[in-house]
This record gives structure tokens, sequence and C-alpha cells, in this order.
């Protein structure tokens, strides 16, 4: 499988979260913490609902099913990124994508060019050189085991969440044949609470190209370690 999206950045409060999903909804006391370079295992604001409540708070990014046995070390299959198309049919995610979705808040995301791979910072453009913060469709369910084995007492019980791909629009198609499942502003309520059949041709439609902006950004991205808005900053005009 061919995965992408595995590094963004999100820099927004929860009041912020709640004008960019355009609902009100409880969240945390304490906003979360920015994040330049959110990486797979990070703990991320996300925004979720069950089907009847919608709740903010800080989820794992790598979705665990909720019928995981085994303890989180013991799991080798990627979930941080789901095909859109294929979730109706995957035991992975086929029963929480009925009722346990969500929005996943971001700056931007981060995407290597696969001739040279260089690193880009991609987004919703604001017009300005910048980015206009965006809101990503996930599924999310929620786990509780043992980080190791059985007998450890490094327990883990928390919601975990995947972002979902699509197929690549034109000018994405040049850095990656995958792209985040970005959704427009009257496509947030209907990911959150339509039934499946009537969202996903929408969830499935690639973002236009005029709206993304791609910023050429340093190879310190690539190091997870790396967390400031520096790595944020343009390298050059590559492209």
């Amino acid at each position: 499988m061919v995965f992408m999206c595995g590094r963004y950045s999100h820099q927004l409060t929860w009041s912020e979260i709640h004008e960019l999903a355009g609902m009100a909804f409880p969240v945390p006391e304490k906003d979360p913490k920015s994040n330049f370079n959110v990486a797979p295992t990070h703990f991320c604001p996300v925004v979720l609902t069950d089907g009847k409540d919608t709740w903010g708070e800080t989820a794992y990014w790598g979705f665990v099913p909720h019928w995981w046995k085994k303890s989180l070390n013991d799991k080798k299959f990627n979930t941080i990124n789901a095909k859109a198309e294929e979730i109706h049919k995957k035991a992975t995610y086929r029963d929480a994508v009925q009722q346990h979705r969500c929005l996943v808040p971001a700056t931007c995301f981060y995407e290597w060019r696969k001739s040279d791979r260089q690193p880009f910072a991609i987004g919703i453009g604001d017009g300005h050189d910048g980015f206009k913060p965006f809101l990503m469709a996930g599924i999310w369910s929620r786990w509780s085991g043992n980080y190791k084995d059985s007998q450890s007492e490094d327990t883990f019980d928390a919601c975990t969440f995947t972002i979902l791909t699509r197929e690549a629009g034109d000018r994405m198609a040049e850095i990656h044949t995958r792209e985040p499942a970005v959704l427009t502003d009257d496509e947030i309520a209907s990911w959150m609470y339509k039934p499946l059949n009537e969202v996903i041709s929408q969830v499935l439609e690639p973002t236009p190209s005029q709206l993304l902006y791609f910023r050429p950004v340093a190879k310190a991205v690539g190091n997870v370690r790396n967390n400031s808005p520096d790595l944020m900053q343009p390298e050059s005009t590559l492209f």
C-alpha cells in the first residue's frame, strides 16, 4: 500500500478549531500545544463524533481497532492513513467508519517529491504565500491495552485515529499519487453526520489544484526531533 500524509503541522486553539469546523462542542480546558512536525504516535487535537455526541480531545495518531487484543507494540500494520475508497471493505475500519468519524485540524502537511525527495509543505493557500488552516477527514477508535505486553505496567487508554487519503489531483500528483482528504466547508458536517453512501463521493474528490499552495522546505523536516516554525519556512522557489 502507498502511504502518504505521514507528517503535518497544526497551531490552532480550540476556539479556532470551533470556528474552522463551524460548530460548537465541548473541549478540554487547555489549548493543544502547537506541533510543527506532527508524526505518527503523537497525540493531536481532533474533533470526534460517535453518531450522537461531538467533542474535541487529543488522540493518538495511528488507528487501533477496538477488537485488537495484543499489545500496541505487536501491531505491525500501518494505520496512520486509510484509503477512502476502501474503508467500507477493510476489517480494520469498516465498523468505525459508520459512526466513529473525526476531523483532523492542520495548517499544512508535508510530502516528499517522488523525483528528487525534495520536501514540500502543502496546504490551502491564503493568497499571500501562506496557508489557511483546514480539516482532514478521519475515523477513530477508543482502545485500551498495554504498550508492550500483558505484564507491562505501561498501559494505554485513549482515542486513536487515522487520516483518510484519496487519489491525488493533477498538481498534487507531481509530488505524490495520494493526498489527504481535505474537507471543504460544506463537506465538514456531511462527513461527520451523514450516512457513508451519501458522503463518500465528496470525500473521494481531489482538492482543486488552484486552491493548493506548495512551499519547498528544508530537509530538516524529515527528522521528527526537529519541531519549530522554521520547518514551514520556504527553502527556495523550486516549484
